[in-house]
């Protein structure tokens, strides 16, 4: 209470002089400025919703353009995690990339954006119905940001451990001045899953004021390697399951500039995915020792057309200097299908099976003003508000027909939320020290639909209605010409799901799992000191901080019967309940070094600790050590790089029996070649030495004595190539 009254204070303070000073110019480019724009420094649109120079941020955000995208071929969320430490993403073998953790905190408590809009929720139930993160094409990205630590005074719930803001490609990345049509066409073929891929994109001007895009792109392939070495079609084997999957994706803009400022565009996307894979490490396992055979099928689709609005006053005076808005709806439908044959005895059951299906639909608004003041404590204001209402239905049904199937587990539900929030840069000396309060309220209801499905398994729900408030303070000290210091004081939260406030079913098979009405939404606080210094040639970053989580989250088991909460005839109730206190602090840093004419070198680190307060035990979700760098080389036509990451040895494990993932290090080698104009090709060999190696995350929970542990490593040496042309 105390830090959200400081900050009102601080806003009251700001208002004060809003409208008693001249207002900043602020002019609007020309179209073919617009698509000349050469941004020297990279520009980062998630941190603020508003564009903000990277240097002028706190080190905790970072960016990556398309040039790194590139150059480091980064095709998915694992190649990111591995050159970004303090960034991690967990692996299934059959479902595929699922939970983005920053600074240890993962799935929906860290928030994910394409675009600003959010993606939809992980969502597990059981062990058929896994549906993760994994559902954008990278192909599609201009730029990836990632903000660490909580974040919920611009964004709201979700934010409790970060944000990872991805951007699509933009008709101005394409085209070049006085072009009318420009285009790309890539293709690439990776050696570690045997996959291939093209993607083509067209950009064009429609006269001086319209501009649109086209990008379609597909990838096929097979199982990623590893380096299990046991082949057989039964429980024990340490080999990939064999997997074929298939990913396509399309992307159409179209933008239209208006005389005094205003910009329309249209946004359309799709992606799409289908992965099979023969399951033999199912056939003779030890829970599943009737299962003969095991094939699953798994689609993911999501969908979203988006209508945007910006305006920047052509000139100064005006009420305001900016302003945007957002109307948009997306879509995601998951069907997940486990197919078996099973035999008991002499019993032989051809065809069980469990199909799953889970969909969830975004409709939101959003739009945000800005206005910059000059005075002698100059402002910039940023005030916005957004509604969203999201549709969640999970459905689990099978074969052969039971009283256990054609059942939702989680009653049909529609979350509404809407926020408000304002934050002002103040800034002192000339723009020397600056001082940015925000505050944020946000008002989110869930709202169950009990429907046959659901009655049928037995269970009951209940609605919640609640609010938040989210304060925040930044403090920048421009302390010399190339050295910035940063201060900062920021909060988040993250309110219940529909799973976690009504996953509710009453089995047959004794056990049942009940609402929890008195659900509190999950809240953070963090602090964070840091310092951006140097300049391109040399310079880097630091930053130290420490996060407090309250009213974690977690399903409890209450031992039945002899408590009021049993449901009767049974002998273990699943609820939950508000118990955890968590603290994660740490230090990241950053540097780069350009000690020669096309030579530069590079190092990232980030190292945390976690602990789970109520029961003092060490938080599982928490990273090791973790060092990247590199060494570069390039010339107009030509480069190459070499990268070093190196892990420590995970020693933070909540329970003594759990494989502690060894210390590694692997050697990257990548190099580009331009032979003609506008045609780059990209090589790289992955994993040099041939290192045998877990990430962490991925065998996270597992017993040291699992015997099929190498079924979880990474893929031994493997190699990639890409075509990328330009026209």
């Amino acid at each position: 209470m105390k830090g959200s009254f400081f900050t009102l204070t601080l806003l009251a303070m700001s208002l004060q002089q809003a409208f008693a000073v001249t207002p900043a110019t602020a002019t609007k480019p020309t179209t073919a400025e617009q698509v000349a724009l050469n941004q020297l420094d990279p520009v980062v649109v998630t941190a603020t919703r508003t564009e903000r120079n990277l240097a002028d941020l706190p080190p905790s955000v970072s960016a990556t353009q398309r040039d790194e995208l590139n150059t480091n071929m980064i095709n998915d969320f694992r190649d990111f995690a591995r050159s970004e430490p303090g960034v991690n993403i967990s692996k299934n073998s059959r479902f595929g990339l699922s939970s983005v953790n920053i600074r240890g905190l993962e799935g929906n408590r860290v928030l994910m954006l394409v675009d600003g809009i959010r993606l939809p929720d992980v969502f597990t139930f059981g062990a058929y119905l896994n549906s993760g993160r994994d559902q954008v094409d990278f192909s599609q990205l201009s730029a990836i940001e990632v903000v660490r630590g909580p974040s919920s005074t611009l964004y709201g719930s979700d934010a409790l451990g970060g944000i990872v803001g991805m951007r699509t490609t933009e008709p101005a990345d394409l085209l070049q001045p006085g072009q009318q049509v420009a285009g790309q066409v890539k293709a690439d073929y990776g050696s570690a899953d045997q996959s291939y891929g093209g993607q083509a994109a067209v950009a064009f001007a429609m006269g001086e004021n319209t501009l649109g895009l086209v990008q379609v792109a597909g990838r096929r392939g097979h199982e990623l390697e590893n380096k299990g070495t046991i082949d057989t079609q039964k429980y024990g084997r340490t080999t990939a399951n064999p997997q074929d999957t298939e990913k396509r994706s399309a992307l159409v803009k179209l933008q239209h500039y208006l005389d005094g400022g205003h910009k329309l565009g249209l946004t359309a996307e799709t992606y799409r995915s289908e992965v099979d894979t023969t399951l033999y490490s199912e056939i003779g396992a030890p829970m599943l020792t009737s299962v003969k055979s095991s094939h699953a099928s798994d689609e993911q689709e999501r969908r979203r057309i988006s209508l945007d609005y910006s305006y920047t006053a052509p000139a100064a005076g005006g009420v305001i200097d900016s302003a945007q808005a957002k109307i948009y709806r997306q879509s995601m439908d998951t069907t997940q299908s486990s197919y078996q044959v099973r035999q008991s005895g002499k019993v032989i059951t051809p065809n069980w099976s469990r199909v799953s299906f889970y969909e969830q639909d975004l409709t939101g608004i959003n739009g945000l003003v800005e206005k910059k003041i000059d005075g002698e404590i100059s402002q910039r204001w940023t005030i916005g508000a957004e509604w969203f209402q999201t549709d969640f239905s999970e459905l689990r049904d099978g074969t052969p027909a039971s009283s256990s199937l054609n059942v939702r587990d989680i009653p049909k539900t529609k979350t509404t939320q809407w926020g408000i929030y304002a934050q002002n840069e103040l800034g002192f000396a000339d723009g020397r020290f600056t001082l940015t309060p925000g505050l944020r309220y946000d008002a989110y209801e869930l709202t169950p639909e009990v429907d046959k499905a659901f009655s049928k398994g037995g269970g009951k729900a209940t609605g919640l209605k609640d609010s938040a408030i989210s304060p925040k303070l930044l403090a920048t000290w421009r302390a010399a010409e190339t050295v910035t210091l940063f201060g900062q004081y920021s909060s988040g939260f993250r309110a219940p799901n529909a799973l976690e406030l009504n996953g509710s079913y009453v089995s047959p098979m004794g056990y049942a799992a009940i609402a929890n009405p008195d659900l509190k939404p999950e809240t953070s606080r963090g602090f964070e000191f840091g310092s951006r210094f140097g300049d391109n040639t040399l310079g880097g970053s630091v930053t130290a901080f420490d996060n407090r989580y309250d009213d974690f989250i977690e399903q409890m088991s209450i031992n039945c019967p002899g408590n009021t909460a049993c449901v009767p005839g049974t002998f273990v109730t699943y609820q939950s309940q508000n118990i955890s206190e968590a603290r994660i602090y740490g230090a990241e840093a950053r540097m780069h070094w350009q000690f020669a004419d096309g030579w530069q070198t590079w190092g990232n680190v980030a190292w945390a600790k976690g602990k789970n307060e109520s029961n003092n035990q060490p938080l599982g979700s928490v990273a090791p050590l973790k060092g990247v760098f590199g060494v570069s080389y390039s010339q107009s036509q030509w480069g190459s790089q070499l990268l070093f990451t190196a892990v420590e040895k995970q020693t933070e494990t909540p329970n003594a029996t759990d494989f502690q993932a060894p210390g590694y290090g692997v050697v990257d080698l990548t190099a580009w070649w331009s032979p003609v104009k506008n045609l780059t090709l990209t090589g790289g060999i992955f994993n040099l030495t041939d290192k045998k190696y877990w990430i962490d995350s991925d065998v996270r929970s597992i017993a040291t004595n699992t015997s099929t542990l190498d079924r979880l490593t990474q893929p031994g040496r493997n190699a990639r190539i890409v075509a990328d042309w330009k026209f």
